[in-house]
């Protein structure tokens, strides 16, 4: 009788541990299979973004004036410069217009921005509006 209950104890106790073993995994790995989805989808998006998109010239000139202009010393893209104060995503939150007037501190921005810091912005006034633009393209992808 004492075979037959350590037999039955040993039973539940490798199901119980095979079940805490797949919980555990499925708490450490919750979506395994749709990030992988999400992944090729990512790549497959950014294949058909770079073979149709027109204005990819323009994002580069916007990145080179980006680097140009030292805007690193208080944004950070892709984690790359100060970190204070990140524009990954911006194009998705703002609109080209108000994209346009962060970037040379519009006075429709007073109240928003520390005065400092939007008269530092207005000498961006003196980019030309192709350069504006390159910028505006280069944060809105």
């Amino acid at each position: 009788m004492r075979e037959k209950w350590a037999r039955l104890i040993a039973l539940f106790t490798g199901l119980i541990v095979l079940l805490l073993a797949m919980v555990f995994a499925l708490i450490q790995n919750p979506h395994t299979t749709s990030k992988a989805q999400k992944n090729e989808q990512q790549i497959s998006s950014d294949i058909v973004k770079k073979s149709v998109n027109p204005d990819s010239i323009q994002i580069e000139e916007g990145r080179k004036i980006y680097q140009e202009q030292n805007c690193s010393a208080c944004h950070s893209i892709a984690g790359k410069g100060n970190p204070r104060t990140p524009l990954d995503g911006v194009g998705t939150r703002r609109t080209a217009e108000e994209l346009r007037n962060w970037i040379i501190g519009s006075d429709s921005l007073q109240g928003l921005l520390p005065d400092s810091i939007r008269r530092l912005k207005q000498r961006y006034k003196e980019l030309s509006d192709n350069e504006l633009d390159a910028l505006v393209n280069y944060l809105n992808n």
